[in-house]
């Protein structure tokens, strides 16, 4: 008994010392006749500036509790549509909580038309070793795709191939309201580019992500954030963009979501066909006993159509318990068109012969996955556990054709002809399951705690035809059959404390994995079994005020995809081919970043990457068929220093910007047989965004990037720039979004870049459809204040993303 009084009275004591330490605000939103009013926008100011301090929506009732505020002097501001903004007198917070009874709104006149006053949030926030992008609210979004939004995102660049880079490093893990894209590079960047992006209320740049994300992406993770609302009731939107470039494009969309206090059914679909360009410059120069110069020119037209949908249901047992049904599924197709000539040379020589090439691809694309979700809120603390079992598969056939002729170019002679086809397709099954748990011990305190495990097989076949006269006939030496099989259990903990001006996180994730590589054909087998330790630490703690700082250290893994792993052969013409490498090993990366915020809305972060056994292009020289094969290997190690600040500014009521600039410094460690080497470049990124509000609701957005020349593995690039603008007017009550806009303005952006490895020499000079006009409408029905569907982040999302 003394034991358990000495027990109880240290636990008053804590709880008594935790509530003093806390001053809490309290108020309740009210209409003129005394009834609460739900979900009004709620915002503590300081008395000083009117600077933001905290912003939260009332509950049902319309109360709200503001937590864990330092002392100072505040008032609070309320709206909510069809009410007049409504704010308390400045007070004084000290040691003890506050209680100011009731805030009144008035009813808006009837001559105010559509008066509606919200908070509003710094166009870049940071937080918790993440950046908030807040896209909503802002011309960024003006008649832009998600992509060409991304590209002004801080620190974010996109590379040659449409992959996003994240301060300098490759390797960045995308989702979608907090679900990983199920699409491969390619058809992820189709994805984005056909996305509207005034769909999108925020995007997150977690370069630090916590242990309850797996561990695969070397470099953070994006987290594209869509437009959700608070309601019961029926509402949807509907819309229409187009645009031109050489090539006319367009994409159209339906979205719908019914809630009832009982469930919640929503859907959508999207049609888009997005026809577009490449071309290609290439000078490539080979060494041994012979060299030889080839300038190829390149002209690539492309016709890309996706047809993907979603459906969910949600069902609320009760105000705790929910169990949803999610399915996900696309069939898209791509064909492509790429004529060119090669000129080919001895150094200091005249034109020897030139290759005729023609390459035709005729892809398809289905997918479908499907999410069984399970969800209980265990208190008001914010515990819960969770549980989501997934079943996903994909299927993917793609069918290229090379034709060539070579000509003489002293007589024109035709010297031989030949023909060839390769069709490969792959299945891709993914089965998996996780658990997660988290427990608020208290106000402060939380421990969050999980297992996952997933199992995941591809078959792949690749057959190979040669065109015999009229018809093709099989070579049945090429053909083979490749099988892989993964299997990952999973489990992680994490500790999350505040205090008063200090928030810590501190996490671990324990990674089990094998897999087995058979290669049918080529009688190749490889197995492999490894566990590894992922820690996560992050630490903010708050100076003053205006004053912030912030740390974290993660560590990070990027297996191979399962493309990268088959060892089939793809060609792009006669000298210059593909392969997988079944040898391929995952690459780790430790992360650490230190940052400051001054007041809330200046940032600066400083960081240093390594990556080990970094995953990268290779280039293979065959000396005698002076075919140039591209594959990938564990090239050595990658660090990175970065650098990065953030100043918005505004300059008028109507005038506003926001500025990013990162500096960063990239050195590879390659490890070649023919000898170890290093390569590094010191680059900067810079992006600028202007937005004018102008009378009769309408916005006007300018905006310019540029990349400074930096180093990818063996490539080393050049730099690139491009500015847009865009216009946008709301029309029909606000019910309905009309923008116009121009991308890449001067048709600058273009990739230029070399490589010299391995006795090979590659120039490239790559443009692709970057100039468009653009013009989108989006009309949104019903009541727009319906709550979305809710944010999960199935089991099998990191497995979809490596399926392609």
């Amino acid at each position: 008994m003394q034991l358990r009084s000495i027990l109880t009275v240290l636990i008053l004591v804590v709880c008594t010392s935790v509530s003093f330490a806390q001053r809490n605000i309290y108020l309740k939103v009210t209409d003129a006749g005394g009834n609460p009013l739900p979900f009004a926008s709620v915002v503590v100011k300081k008395a000083a500036d009117s600077s933001l301090v905290k912003g939260q929506m009332s509950d049902t009732e319309g109360k709200i509790q503001f937590e864990s505020l330092n002392p100072g002097k505040y008032f609070i501001e309320a709206s909510q549509m069809g009410f007049t903004t409504a704010r308390t007198a400045a007070f004084q917070l000290q040691e003890k909580n506050i209680d100011l009874k009731t805030l009144v709104l008035q009813a808006a006149p009837k001559s105010l038309k559509g008066v509606e006053v919200t908070a509003q949030k710094p166009f870049i926030e940071r937080a918790e070793g993440k950046t908030v992008l807040n896209v909503e609210g802002s011309v960024a979004a003006a008649g832009n795709s998600v992509l060409d939004l991304l590209r002004r995102a801080p620190g974010v660049t996109v590379d040659k191939d449409d992959n996003l880079v994240l301060k300098g490093k490759q390797g960045v893990t995308v989702m979608i309201d907090g679900k990983l894209t199920y699409l491969s590079n390619d058809a992820l960047a189709e994805l984005l580019k056909s996305m509207n992006a005034e769909g999108v209320s925020a995007i997150e740049i977690i370069t630090s992500p916590s242990a309850k994300y797996d561990a695969a992406g070397s470099s953070g993770i994006i987290n594209i954030k869509t437009k959700k609302g608070q309601l019961t009731g029926f509402n949807g939107s509907v819309s229409l963009s187009g645009g031109n470039g050489r090539y006319m494009y367009y994409s159209t969309g339906l979205t719908l979501n019914w809630r009832t206090k009982k469930f919640n059914a929503f859907g959508n679909f999207n049609l888009g066909d997005r026809q577009g360009f490449n071309t290609r410059e290439l000078n490539r120069k080979t060494g041994g006993d012979e060299p030889l110069h080839y300038h190829q020119s390149v002209f690539q037209k492309n016709d890309f159509l996706n047809r993907s949908g979603k459906i969910g249901f949600d069902w609320f047992l009760n105000d705790k318990q929910t169990i949803g049904v999610m399915a996900n599924g696309y069939t898209n197709a791509f064909w492509r068109s790429a004529p060119s000539a090669t000129e080919i040379m001895r150094p200091g020589m005249n034109i020897d012969s030139v290759l005729y090439s023609d390459v035709t691809g005729n892809n398809r694309f289905r997918g479908i996955s499907t999410n069984l979700n399970y969800k209980l809120k265990i208190d008001t603390l914010g515990s819960e556990f969770s549980m989501d079992a997934d079943y996903a598969k994909f299927y993917n056939r793609m069918h290229t054709y090379l034709s060539d002729s070579m000509r003489r170019e002293s007589d024109h002679k035709v010297l031989n002809q030949s023909a060839l086809r390769t069709l490969p397709f792959t299945h891709i099954t993914i089965r998996s399951i996780k658990a997660d748990w988290v427990q608020a011990l208290n106000k402060s305190t939380k421990v969050e705690a999980g297992a996952k495990g997933s199992f995941v097989e591809t078959d792949n076949n690749m057959a190979y035809d040669s065109l015999v006269g009229s018809g093709y006939k099989p070579i049945y030496s090429q053909y083979d059959q490749f099988i892989y099989r993964e299997d990952v259990i999973a489990g992680y903990a994490t500790l999350k404390k505040n205090w008063k001006k200090l928030d810590i996180t501190a996490g671990l994730r324990v990674e089990h994995t094998s897999s087995d590589a058979n290669s049918i054909s080529l009688k190749n087998r490889i197995k492999r079994y490894y566990t590894d330790f992922f820690p996560n630490f992050t630490v903010d703690y708050k100076i003053s005020d205006d004053h912030k700082v912030g740390a974290t250290y993660n560590k990070r893994i990027n297996r191979p995809g399962y493309g990268q792993l088959n060892p089939f052969m793809f060609f792009l013409d006669k000298y210059t081919f593909f392969r997988g490498n079944s040898y391929l090993t995952p690459e780790y990366t430790h992360n650490t970043e230190l940052s400051y915020t001054f007041k809330n809305k200046y940032i600066f972060s400083a960081g240093y990457t390594q990556t080990n056994d970094v995953i990268d292009e290779y280039l293979i020289l065959n000396e005698k068929s002076r075919v140039t094969t591209s594959t990938s290997r564990n090239l050595g190690t990658r660090k990175n220093i970065s650098a990065e600040v953030t100043l918005p500014v505004d300059f008028t009521k109507w005038w506003n910007t926001n500025t990013n600039a990162a500096i960063f410094h990239n050195q590879y460690y390659i490890r070649d047989s023919l000898g170890d080497f290093s390569t590094k470049s010191l680059s900067w990124h810079f992006n600028s965004t202007h937005t004018f509000s102008l009378p009769k609701e309408i916005k006007i957005e300018l905006s310019g990037w540029y990349e400074a020349p930096n180093v990818y593995g063996i490539w080393h690039s050049k730099a690139m720039w491009a500015a847009n603008a865009g216009v946008q007017k709301t029309v029909m009550n606000k019910k309905g979004t009309l923008k116009v806009s121009v991308n890449d303005i001067f048709a600058s952006a273009r990739f230029r870049g070399t490589a010299d490895f391995n006795n090979v020499y590659l120039d490239v000079n790559n443009r692709w459809q970057n100039r468009t006009l653009n013009v989108s409408f989006t009309y949104r029905f019903g009541n727009s204040k319906v709550e979305g569907a809710r944010e999960r982040k199935s089991g099998s999302e990191e497995e979809s993303r490596r399926a392609g």
